[in-house]
């Protein structure tokens, strides 16, 4: 945190001093340990990464000042009195031998296990400076802390060693390492055990001790390791999620912090949490993360500092601001205050926020306020300067590019189209500063005079066949580095524009002058000087192309021919039938009024290398716009930068979705595509399944010839389509045709928030699944007819393919979706309208008055199912006539013997599952 003053100068008569009651200092530890933590797993997590990341620190700095390349005062005021005296640097404290200065991160650990209860271990490993002397009893006692004195510290209330406690945990464990000592330790809500025996039994000799203060012997056992801290906990395996976010969520911005996870196999992997960073400055840092959309606060120690702890979004209305947009990380310090000893005025060492004693959010007060006020214009002042700056480009497509990361959204991702976003876009006037008769403007109005395209290769996977497409262009969207090339007297080439894409990773953007151009019809002599401008204009926008270094002559690439062995019996074979490329794909469509689209099939091979490691990959498809404008059917749409979206929305539609078989023309009967073929969209078939026409079966027959009703496969299921931009404006004026944000975040009829009816059908399946193998449960069939009706339809619900739960699950899109889902069950057991407000507003920032996420009736019933196998389920899953066995009718297992039913009866009614 900062230098803290932690008591207040006393005004007026010094009164009776206040104390805490005997009686009540269990309740006050109860407090200060666990119930002052709103959200318990965040605060352990936050606590003891910033416990470590202070102990490294410390570390360094006494590593400095042992070493004389730096002094007390550089990193330490002097204090006095019992409040501060701890945290006054002690140099016998520090041993240069056992100091670990190679090792500087710090590792959080969670280790699956099996079992129930507090079955995981998190654990958080730092090589910093141990724990020993007179801290090894201090960091035992509630409000004792080392770091009051230095702004090198995020810590100060010696409250947060504590956290763990708050979790629901026993205890937690101490181990540490200091000057050769090696303790260990279980620290309870009242006690503290101190857990390495007085005698050795390998060494075959009895542990040295030290003694504390009150007497107290605490054995150690001798080590040559350097001096490091290691802290643990139980953890219920329900939470895994919730650890993992709360590492994300709050440590992205800190470098040295390490997390791994150890599955229950013992496989393990370290996660990336970090986003990569792109700009960090003294205000600002953004990076590529997608788990913030607006401005957030991390608190770092000092200004200017590079990391620090995210503390969430700025709260804009409590600051009376306009709402921001976009990841972009203010850096707001500490509030660093003193008390003088002569006056006792509060001197500030440095503005900053005030935090809460538990430091799990920021305090609104007028200091927090005015200080994050000046930072948003600090910040504000800085993008200003850099996005000026960056327009100042004496490269013309260079200059373009930068206009179009500031000016538009094509760019979002870049730092310049970040920092667009707290900048006030309409003081920005770009002209092109070696010829500031060149503006910034429409790609319509820059290229007046030029046919500019835009091409790109497509792949049918199916066949293997490559397709160019040529597409003028309609915005910047696509301009990129190096990817532009001016057309001369040489015609396009599919071979060369393909090998282009390939040497340029990504579409190509072909400029080439329109001959015998004309801007406007010569009517007056105004018209003639507009015309003649026009054609200057023209002549210097191709002149400064053509002098970027950023372009290219087309005619002057040669096309590699190892590159183009691979096409060999393609090229041949269109030798033969050239007389039909004439008509190209574009003109194609036009005749028939389509347009180039995509939907998705699921990539049966994303696991290995397919040309694909997305689990689904784009369809092509040529729907008529009209169609589209018309369709009854619920449709959502995307467009390029929507796909890892649209992808998700497949995943959740998935189990759901009708299968595909195609029948071909020219033979009887079906023939399937040999893939895991699910449509997501309906009204047109893809591109690669040829002349032929599709059908969606919704009815199977079985060996015995009788015929099974697949309630899967229907036309219920919403398309999914994406398209270009500029076919968007078309489409979106039919209300059945909604953007794929729509598909995870719709309101209510009463304004609450939800998700598409699939999207929820998913979400229930997944958190449902296991009961498809509790087969034991059939028996409930001749022993508890209502139970074995509810047990029916959780199966028939939760007995989908729900094979990409994981693959969603790691996406970036689902913690919005758990986020509704943990607001519908706060509400289902909450009808307070305060608590329902406050809980919306940690959530979703605005007041919503209710959510649904999944099924709730559904629930309800594998809930009941789930609490009356409990103490059951071991002996009924064991009984081996009790299994699964598909009837043609009802799905369900085979009939029980009377004889073993008794049995089960008589020990279902001695657990009091009998009579439910």
């Amino acid at each position: 945190m900062s230098i803290k003053t932690i008591d207040k100068q006393i005004k007026g008569s010094e009164g009776l001093a206040k104390k805490i009651n005997k009686g009540a200092e269990k309740m006050v530890f109860d407090i200060l340990q666990s119930t002052q933590y709103s959200t318990p797993i965040p605060s352990t997590i936050r606590e003891l990464a910033t416990n470590g990341a202070d102990a490294q620190r410390e570390k360094e700095m006494a590593i400095e000042i042992l070493t004389n390349k730096a002094k007390v005062e550089d990193y330490y005021i002097e204090r006095h009195g019992e409040q501060y005296s701890d945290s006054n640097f002690d140099i016998s404290y520090y041993n240069l031998d056992h100091l670990d200065a190679e090792n500087n991160d710090v590792l959080i650990t969670y280790k699956e296990n099996e079992g129930t209860g507090y079955c995981d271990v998190v654990s958080i490993t730092d090589h910093g400076i141990g724990i020993g002397e007179r801290r090894l009893e201090g960091v035992l006692e509630l409000g004792y802390s080392t770091k009051r004195n230095t702004a090198e510290n995020f810590g100060a209330f010696g409250l947060g060693a504590k956290v763990a406690l708050s979790t629901g945990v026993d205890f937690y464990t101490i181990e540490t390492v200091h000057n050769g000592k090696r303790f260990k330790m279980n620290c309870y809500n009242y006690k503290t055990d101190f857990i390495i025996p007085a005698f050795n039994p390998a060494a075959g000799q009895a542990n040295p001790h030290v003694v504390l203060s009150d007497g107290t012997k605490v054995h150690y056992v001798p080590t040559d390791e350097k001096n490091q801290t290691l802290i643990s906990f139980g953890v219920k395996k329900h939470n895994r999620r919730d650890y993992r976010d709360a590492v994300e969520e709050q440590l992205m911005y800190m470098p040295n912090i390490k997390f791994k996870r150890i599955a229950e196999d013992g496989y393990e992997r370290e996660e990336h949490i970090h986003p990569r960073v792109m700009h960090n400055s003294d205000n600002l840092i953004i990076s590529d993360t997608y788990l913030f959309s607006k401005p957030h606060i991390v608190l770092t120690k000092d200004v200017g500092a590079p990391t620090g702890v995210n503390y969430g979004f700025v709260d804009f209305r409590e600051l009376e601001m306009q709402q921001m947009w976009g990841p972009i990380a203010f850096k707001c310090p500490a509030r660093q205050v003193i008390n003088d000893p002569e006056t006792g005025e509060e001197i500030v060492l440095q503005e900053g926020v005030d935090v809460t004693p538990s430091r799990e959010k920021v305090i609104w007060n007028e200091n927090t306020k005015a200080y994050i006020k000046s930072v948003i214009e600090a910040a504000a002042d800085e993008a200003s300067e850099i996005v000026q700056e960056e327009l100042q480009q004496t490269d013309f497509v260079s200059w373009l590019i930068a206009c179009k990361q500031v000016l538009t959204k094509a760019d979002s991702g870049s730092v310049l189209g970040r920092l667009s976003n707290i900048i006030d876009q309409e003081q920005l006037k770009p002209k092109f500063a070696p010829d500031p008769r060149l503006k910034n403007e429409s790609v319509k109005k820059l290229f007046a005079g030029m046919k500019v395209e835009v091409i790109t290769k497509n792949r049918d996977y199916s066949s293997g066949d490559d397709t160019i497409e040529r597409n003028a262009i309609e915005n910047y969207s696509q301009l990129r580095e190096n990817n532009i090339f001016i057309m001369g007297e040489e015609s396009h080439s599919k071979y060369k524009d393909m090998y282009l894409i390939h040497k340029c990773e990504g579409p190509i953007i072909c400029i080439k002058p329109v001959d015998s151009w004309e801007p406007s019809p010569a009517i007056s002599p105004e018209s003639l000087k507009a015309n003649k401008r026009a054609r200057a204009k023209r002549a210097r926008v191709l002149e400064l192309i053509t002098e970027s270094t950023h372009s290219r002559n087309y005619d002057d690439i040669e096309v590699d021919g190892e590159w183009l062995e691979e096409y060999k019996d393609e090229i041949a074979k269109a030798k033969e039938v050239a007389q039909f490329e004439n008509i190209t794909p574009a003109e194609r469509r036009k005749i028939e009024e389509r347009m180039v689209a995509y939907t998705f099939r699921y990539n049966d091979k994303h696991w290995h290398n397919s040309g694909s490691d997305k689990r689904y990959i784009r369809d092509k498809i040529e729907p008529k716009v009209k169609d589209l404008m018309k369709t009854q059917r619920t449709t959502y749409y995307g467009t390029a930068a929507d796909d890892d979206k649209l992808m998700v929305a497949c995943g959740m539609i998935h189990p759901f979705a009708p299968g595909i078989r195609k029948v071909y023309l020219d033979m009887p009967g079906w023939r399937s595509t040999g893939e895991d073929d699910r449509v997501f969209f309906f009204d047109t078939p893809p591109v690669r399944l040829g002349n032929g026409s599709f059908t969606i079966p919704t009815t199977e027959t079985k060996d015995d010839g009788t015929i099974r009703h697949n309630t899967n496969f229907d036309w219920d299921t919403p398309q999914v389509i994406r398209v270009s931009q500029s076919n968007v404006k078309h489409i979106s004026m039919n209300p059945n045709v909604k953007h794929i944000d729509e598909f995870f975040l719709q309101l209510t009829p009463n304004g609450g928030y939800t998700m598409d009816e699939n999207a929820i059908k998913w979400y229930t399946a997944d958190k449902m699944k296991s009961i498809t193998s509790k087969t034991y449960l059939y028996c409930l069939k001749d022993i508890n007819l209502d139970l074995f009706e509810k047990y029916e339809a959780v199966y028939n619900a939760a007995d989908v393919d729900v094979k990409t739960s994981q693959w969603i699950k790691n996406t970036d899109i689902f913690p919005m979706v758990e986020k509704i889902v943990e607001m519908h069950n706060f509400c289902k057991d909450n009808d307070d309208a305060a608590a329902i407000q406050q809980k919306s507003r940690e959530l979703f920032v605005l007041d919503v008055p209710e959510a649904i996420g999944q099924d709730q009736e559904l629930m309800d019933k594998f809930d009941e199912l789930q609490e009356w196998c409990e103490g059951v389920h071991i002996l009924l899953d064991n009984i081996s006539q009790i299994q699964y066995s598909p009837d043609s009718n009802r799905g369900y297992g085979v009939d029980l013997d009377q004889d073993l039913i008794k049995e089960i009866k008589v020990y279902l009614d001695a657990k009091g599952r009998l009579d439910w």
